[in-house]
């Protein structure tokens, strides 16, 4: 299981930080030490990078069940956009 840092946020709902990705949702719940959403359609994640936000919503056309899914699609774009994306680039060539 990731060892996200989760809060409650005064306005409701969660925050789950893991590294420099941040995600927001609803409520979940969790199964087999997985966290899945109650409300995935409504989760968002976001980074900043160079003081550049990025932010992704968890919608068509991909919306993902668990926080842990959605967590790595946004890693891997995450990764896109730091100097470790430059592999990603290079596979292209």
């Amino acid at each position: 299981m990731y060892q996200f840092k989760i809060k409650e946020q005064e306005s409701g709902g969660y925050r789950f930080e893991l590294g420099k990705i941040n995600i927001l949702l609803e409520g979940y719940t969790i199964k087999d030490d997985i966290h899945l959403l109650l409300n995935p359609d409504k989760a968002i994640a976001y980074f900043n990078i160079e003081d550049r936000l990025y932010g992704i919503s968890n919608n068509v056309p991909l919306c993902f069940s668990s926080v842990e899914a959605f967590y790595e699609a946004i890693y891997q774009q995450y990764l896109v956009f730091t100097n470790n994306g430059k592999r990603l680039a290079l596979l292209k060539l």
